[in-house]
């Protein structure tokens, strides 16, 4: 997104919990069992949202297509007024292209460059896990603390400089996560809200997603209109030959 639009706001902090209480060792299963168990599990994600991007001082009205094929590829087109395509993104575990429509550009890069903007903590995994709504993998390492409070669960984990925080409602579905690099300074965090039954499925109809690092402030926001899963997508990506490659 950054690439896309370089043609602050206040710092959303996490929800106010009630009194939290560390659970027990069993208890702490249990519940890490439930989360599992009400993961969104799909084959292919496709959805379509009305956003607001603000990067740095700059906001943008867009439309974002969003398709998952799980564990494989991401893809994101990002589209303007009058159904204009500004920008393109086709993200695997091992690379990221980016096709920037306004300049006539286009970029290849491994999947690390995200580390630029994000903690490497941040894999492909746990990237995908994002986009939907789901608990981000950290909730498997045995570090990972579970708390208890009025409403709902919280997940804390501390490894190597990353500060991890997810909380869930009653449900067990995700209300906000956040990764925290603290010696580069880097933040990212994810809010939740208006779950309704897609497909049979509990979605996020309306995510807030925020990244801050070193002069980078890039915000999010997403209310979706459409939501399909398990359905064959295409993700169609290739850059005219007029397009000048970027490093």
């Amino acid at each position: 997104m950054a690439v896309l639009f370089s043609c602050a706001s206040k710092k959303r902090l996490a929800p106010t919990e009630g009194m939290e209480k560390r659970v027990s060792r069993t208890e702490r299963l249990n519940i890490l069992g439930n989360i599992a168990q009400r993961q969104l599990h799909y084959a292919t994600f496709s959805g379509r949202a009305k956003s607001r991007i603000v990067l740095n001082k700059d906001s943008y009205d867009v439309t974002a297509n969003v398709r998952i094929e799980h564990s494989k590829a991401i893809w994101i087109s990002i589209t303007a007024l009058m159904g204009i395509e500004v920008g393109r993104v086709l993200i695997t575990p091992d690379s990221i292209k980016i096709i920037n429509r306004l300049q006539f550009e286009y970029m290849q890069k491994p999947f690390e460059y995200l580390y630029n903007f994000t903690s490497d903590g941040l894999d492909f995994s746990s990237l995908q896990h994002l986009l939907v709504g789901n608990v981000m993998g950290q909730e498997n390492q045995e570090d990972t603390a579970v708390f208890k409070n009025d409403e709902g669960y919280v997940l804390r984990g501390d490894s190597n400089d990353l500060l991890y925080v997810a909380a869930l409602d009653t449900s067990y579905r995700t209300m906000y996560t956040s990764m925290d690099e603290t010696r580069r300074g880097q933040r990212l965090q994810a809010f939740y809200s208006d779950y309704r039954k897609a497909v049979g499925y509990d979605f996020p109809h309306h995510v807030k997603i925020s990244i801050t690092a070193q002069d980078l402030d890039l915000r999010s926001d997403m209310n979706y209109s459409r939501v399909v899963y398990n359905e064959e997508v295409e993700m169609p990506f290739s850059v005219p030959s007029r397009y000048k490659e970027i490093q």
